[in-house]
């Protein structure tokens, strides 16, 4: 989908379509990461992760962390080592 760049103050800023707000509950003032594929040189745009919640982990953060863990725990081994 093709979107225009608008003057934001002394910047240039993309708006995203109310689809996409919507599909990932995104809202005013949240914070998204912007990083630059560096082979295609693609824009990536994604939600931020939440990792605490009311002083607890978020499950989905956790279940990551957990399966990072499981993947990797050879590597982590060797490098406790």
């Amino acid at each position: 989908m093709k979107r225009k760049l608008v003057q934001a103050g002394s910047s240039l800023a993309v708006t995203l379509p109310a689809e996409v707000v919507h599909a990932f509950r995104l809202e005013k003032g949240q914070e998204v990461d912007v990083t630059i594929h560096p082979v295609s040189g693609a824009v990536i745009v994604r939600a931020g992760t939440l990792h605490f919640e009311g002083g607890e982990v978020t499950p989905r953060f956790g279940r990551t962390v957990a399966s990072l863990l499981k993947r990797r725990a050879a590597v982590y081994r060797t490098l406790a080592k």
